[in-house]
């Protein structure tokens, strides 16, 4: 099936997730014709004149992949979607037409110069609901106030942003070639002494990416800076060469965003690091494996904790038999964060605790917080998972200082503490039967 083809079929999707969306919504009192999807309006940073980086509202993405500001989506169920493209006259920036793409054939296309033109394409906007980012844009538009996305239209939106056609899972799939390609660049770098900033502008360079292209900031972390989960910064020269590199950094396209980590050692790091980066990249391969329909994600996150703990207890991190760590949750030191989460045109994708299309939560357990996703797995969902251990002072503190301090070897940790930490990540589709690594076979593991 051609590109387009699958483009269409997206669309068709899409049309029954909006007329479910509508019907949900007319059954709380709201009556709707359609949605105006809008890409978004331009904001400055406070007191200032320079532009934020602009991204497209997610919802309107996954109707058309426009980039800019302005554009707007007329959706109605069992209609051909209007799209509405901004082209001003400006001499500031450049409004050059963009090159014929295939989903123009797919849609109905017209072009206007500003966003108050739009009401002269698509008409009355009369019980249509507007979903976007700018309440300004929606009044503008004429759009009443309960009928800016409203939750009973958006919770059916985000519950199905979690099922991708395969259009989104073809847009994944070109995405993870680019990110392949600037992982094994970096490592590269690493391997031959070169610092974050190096390995971070060579990861730009491979993936032929710019930096406001990339759908978070990349983790490109030497040695304890590994153990910060959210990273920020990339040091020069006096952070390199480094023993052990964690690298996090993912790319998209069409707005649909890979997520991917790989952390390697020198050969002169501590060898219980290596043996815990080889344990960590082998139990991930096995969580991958358990990405199956009518399994609930919780099931992995606690596989994961189980896996951490014999691995904790096979390099002697842990004095202690892994059941007994497990259970005394001393895992929950080592692995603070959740195996995963949705991932699409977010990293962290919406709905990961929604309860149904109808909204309501299923709020993770108390013991694991951080997890980002307690619903069960279906076909299309495409998920992340990605286990990992750290040595992080500030979370070695307590448990060193607390009732369960006599079941850490801490001349080891104090050895691994400058190494900071492993992870491990891939994306992966959820079938009808064997899950999709989207990412594995591009990117080798340690």
């Amino acid at each position: 099936m051609s590109h387009g083809e699958h483009y269409r079929d997206h669309l068709q999707i899409l049309d029954r997730y909006l007329t479910e969306a509508i019907e949900h919504a007319g059954r709380q009192g709201l009556k709707m014709d359609g949605v105006l999807f809008h890409s978004g309006r331009l904001a400055t940073y406070h007191r200032d004149d320079e532009l934020i980086v602009f991204r497209p509202t997610p919802h309107f993405r996954r109707w058309v992949p426009l980039d800019g500001p302005e554009h707007a989506v007329l959706a109605r169920p069992g209609r051909t979607p209007l799209v509405v493209r901004l082209r001003p006259t400006d001499y500031w920036y450049d409004s050059s037409p963009q090159p014929v793409s295939y989903w123009e054939e797919a849609v109905e296309l017209v072009e206007v110069g500003t966003f108050d033109e739009l009401l002269g394409v698509t008409g009355s906007l009369d019980h249509i609901a507007y979903a976007g980012s700018s309440p300004a844009a929606a009044a503008q538009a004429g759009i009443p106030e309960e009928l800016v996305e409203p939750e009973a239209l958006m919770a059916p939106l985000d519950w199905y942003r979690a099922y991708k056609t395969e259009h989104e899972v073809g847009a994944l799939r070109v995405a993870a070639k680019s990110v392949a390609a600037g992982h094994l660049r970096a490592r590269e770098v690493f391997e031959a002494g070169g610092s974050e900033r190096e390995a971070h502008w060579a990861y730009l360079e491979a993936a032929d990416l710019l930096e406001h292209e990339l759908p978070y900031g990349s983790i490109v972390a030497y040695d304890h800076k590994a153990a910060i989960l959210h990273y920020q910064h990339k040091r020069g020269a006096e952070a390199a060469p480094g023993k052990t590199f964690l690298l996090d950094a993912g790319g998209a396209h069409e707005g649909y965003a890979i997520d991917v980590t790989r952390t390697w050692a020198r050969e002169d790091a501590h060898p219980a690091f290596g043996q815990l980066i080889e344990g960590v990249d082998a139990m991930e391969r096995e969580l991958v494996a358990m990405v199956t329909s009518g399994r609930p994600y919780l099931e992995i996150h606690v596989e994961t904790h189980r896996g951490t703990a014999r691995l904790l207890a096979e390099t002697g991190v842990v004095k202690i038999g892994a059941e007994e760590a497990f259970d005394r949750g001393i895992t929950r030191t080592f692995l603070p964060h959740g195996v995963g989460h949705q991932l699409g045109l977010q990293v962290h994708d919406v709905g990961g605790h929604q309860a149904g299309p109808g909204g309501g939560t299923v709020a993770p357990p108390a013991d694991y917080p951080f997890l980002r996703n307690t619903r069960i797995l279906e076909p299309g969902q495409v998920v992340t998972i990605e286990p990992g251990i750290y040595f992080t002072p500030t979370l070695l503190d307590p448990l060193r200082a607390g009732d369960d301090a006599d079941a850490v070897d801490w001349d080891l940790v104090d050895q691994l503490i400058p190494l900071g930490g492993v992870r491990i990540e891939d994306n992966i589709v959820c079938r009808d039967g064997e899950p999709e690594d989207l990412t594995r076979h591009l990117i080798p593991g340690p």
